[in-house]
């Protein structure tokens, strides 16, 4: 019987760079560092070549919820290029990494750094601040540069290996993608692109429909999916109980909640296709709670109103809220006159029959003139009301001349309290809106016209974390928002106002 002797298994460039990491380098707690299934899947994709010469894939894109390894996939990737006792050294390689801001692109060589202070060689490498910033191993020839990610980054480079980070944040009409792509050219090679979807429309379009050339490594979900379902958690986050422990997610989640937006959390840990620097100005299932069908207002009981005045196109629309039972009840009004009528207005507001149906149900009616008749809105509204003494009425101080006049043909003598629409008042009244709603203390009838006002917002968030409400596009109707969240900060300011305090002598 002839002897047959099994052929020894052939090491592929990722079976070598895994066993290198593992006899080099040691996780947090000391021990030897392993890839994740899903680290080692993406690094085949990058390493695979075309047997007819060249990459198979000249592009490959991991996208993952936040903190599941990515950077460092990146860093030992980086490292077996340049590292000279690396079994996939590359003598001279180039390597670039473009992103945001030239911070973030600083983000790898620190973390390069760290797994070799872990290992006592963090003097192995060398870091030159001078722009563009530059990461050197001292025993190896090759670098890598940190871009920027400004329009022109990347521009003139010949690159062995092409990063771009947080590609979803890329400015849009940003060239930084298309250049990195470029810069491999006469070298034959490789890009990679990382990050979260976000709402670029250059990354989604790649990551939706590849060439035959990218391969996408797509961990995430869709916009509807159930953002508090933990089987959602794991599709995002393939590192979750490994680089991403589960409790954090948890936290994570409860936060979103407590702070009455689960938009970031969607965002950064479940890498849904969205905004990171917009949101809901309520969660649908927030709003859904408080809905009570037998609400009413105690009888006698004192309001606060909150007003958002329109023009020809725009509604006029008032929120009113019960100071003791937290009841909220709203109306708006377009004008009647003109070549728009309810039903052309949704059409061409994007909100189909809701117009006709609130009027119907008699939360909209129409004024008379082309332009909302305020003072005649006004009359309507003290109907509305009713029996209920006003303790304030809050409207735009851009038009605090329109209204006060408005409330003087109408002769009605509420008190006035302006507010502005930027992140100064806004950010405070979009914070005094989700505490009412989260808390429980707002109770309401459905009401078709709040719902699609809402649906029709965006809270716009900026780079200091200031809120203010903003049109999800550009026909969006905001102003049932805007007053409900007029009526919501009179409220809540109401609420927290120090008792009063009185001193009685006997005499």
């Amino acid at each position: 019987m002839a002897l047959r002797l099994r052929k020894p298994k052939v090491l592929t460039k990722t079976d070598l760079l895994a066993d290198w990491v593992a006899d080099t380098f040691v996780d947090q707690n000391g021990a030897p560092l392993t890839l994740c299934q899903f680290q080692y899947d993406f690094l085949s994709d990058h390493f695979a070549d075309d047997p007819a010469g060249g990459p198979l894939y000249r592009t490959t894109v991991l996208s993952t919820g936040r903190k599941n390894g990515k950077t460092v996939t990146l860093a030992l990737l980086v490292a077996g290029y340049l590292d000279p006792s690396s079994p996939l050294h590359v003598p001279f390689a180039q390597v670039a990494i473009n992103a945001p801001t030239s911070r973030h692109a600083e983000f790898l060589p620190e973390a390069i750094k760290l797994l070799y202070d872990r290992i006592d060689r963090g003097s192995d490498w060398s870091f030159n601040k001078a722009p563009p910033p530059t990461f050197r191993h001292k025993g190896g020839k090759g670098k890598l540069t940190c871009l920027s990610g400004a329009r022109a980054s990347g521009h003139g480079l010949d690159l062995d290996l092409a990063l771009v980070d947080e590609t979803g944040l890329m400015p849009k009409s940003n060239e930084t993608v298309q250049n990195t792509f470029d810069a491999v050219a006469s070298k034959d090679g490789r890009v990679i692109l990382t990050g979260t979807r976000g709402d670029s429309d250059t990354y989604n379009e790649i990551i939706n429909n590849p060439d035959a050339r990218t391969k996408v490594h797509l961990y995430g979900v869709d916009k509807d999916a159930n953002a508090s379902d933990p089987a959602t958690w794991a599709q995002a986050n393939p590192g979750l109980g490994v680089t991403k422990s589960r409790r954090f997610m948890e936290d994570a989640h409860a936060k979103g909640e407590q702070a009455g937006s689960l938009t970031e959390f969607r965002v950064w840990h479940l890498n849904m296709p969205l905004s990171p620097t917009r949101q809901l100005l309520l969660e649908y299932g927030d709003l859904t709670k408080a809905y009570d069908e037998t609400a009413d207002p105690i009888s006698g009981e004192p309001c606060f109103v909150g007003m958002d005045l329109g023009g020809s196109s725009a509604m006029t629309a008032a929120v009113v809220m019960y100071q003791e039972s937290g009841v909220i009840r709203c109306i708006g009004a377009f004008p009647g006159e003109g070549t728009l009528d309810l039903a052309k207005r949704g059409k061409r507001d994007g909100v189909g029959n809701a117009y006709v149906t609130a009027a119907e149900r008699g939360e909209l009616f129409e004024t008379s003139g082309a332009v909302t008749d305020v003072a005649e809105f006004l009359d309507r509204l003290r109907d509305f009301i009713g029996p209920h003494p006003v303790l304030s009425v809050s409207a735009d101080r851009y038009r605090d001349a329109e209204f006060r006049t408005a409330m003087a043909r109408a002769k009605i003598d509420w008190p006035i309290i302006t507010r502005g629409t930027g992140p100064k008042d806004g950010d405070n009244d979009i914070r005094a809106t989700r505490r009412v709603f989260l808390s429980g203390k707002a109770k309401l009838r459905r009401n078709l016209l709040l719902e699609a006002g809402l649906t029709e917002a965006d809270v716009k968030v900026s780079t200091t974390g200031a809120m203010q409400i903003d049109k999800s596009h550009r026909n969006a109707r905001i102003d049932v928002a805007q007053a409900l969240t007029l009526a919501c900060a009179a409220f809540v300011a109401d609420l927290d106002a120090p008792a009063a305090e009185m001193e009685v002598t006997v005499l």
